[in-house]
């Protein structure tokens, strides 16, 4: 039975992070950053060549993303002040279109690359 999940689960059309995602690499991360450096790094990752911001609000810590180049995708950041200092970052990618093999492991590779991103550029509170 879990092999006919994980089939169903490679052709997933979307992939997101949570608190308590089963998953450790999807996981929510957390900075040892202020909100507005977090924000201003994940808009810098998404400012690259590839990828368009379509819409943004940094009241709501929320930033709308289309990745232009293939595979296409629809991503959602979200960026949420915990405390002083403490800010936490969740992303979801959703498919625009079918992706040969299943879009799964392409969707998780989006959100990694971004993770891995901002790991180099803030430093990761241990939670």
């Amino acid at each position: 039975m879990a092999g006919i999940r994980g089939l169903f689960k490679r052709f997933s059309s979307e992939c997101e992070t949570s608190d308590q995602h089963k998953e450790e690499e999807l996981q929510t991360h957390y900075y040892k950053a202020s909100f507005d450096k977090a924000y201003s790094q994940v808009e810098k990752f998404y400012s690259s060549p590839g990828y368009t911001i379509t819409s943004e609000s940094k009241e709501h810590g929320e930033m709308m993303i289309q990745k232009t180049s293939n595979p296409k995708m629809f991503i959602i950041a979200t960026i949420v002040s915990t405390r002083p200092l403490h800010t936490a970052v969740d992303i979801k990618v959703s498919a625009d279109s079918a992706i040969i093999g299943g879009a799964y492991p392409k969707l998780k590779q989006e959100i990694a690359a971004c993770y891995t991103y901002l790991g180099k550029e803030l430093r990761k509170d241990q939670r």
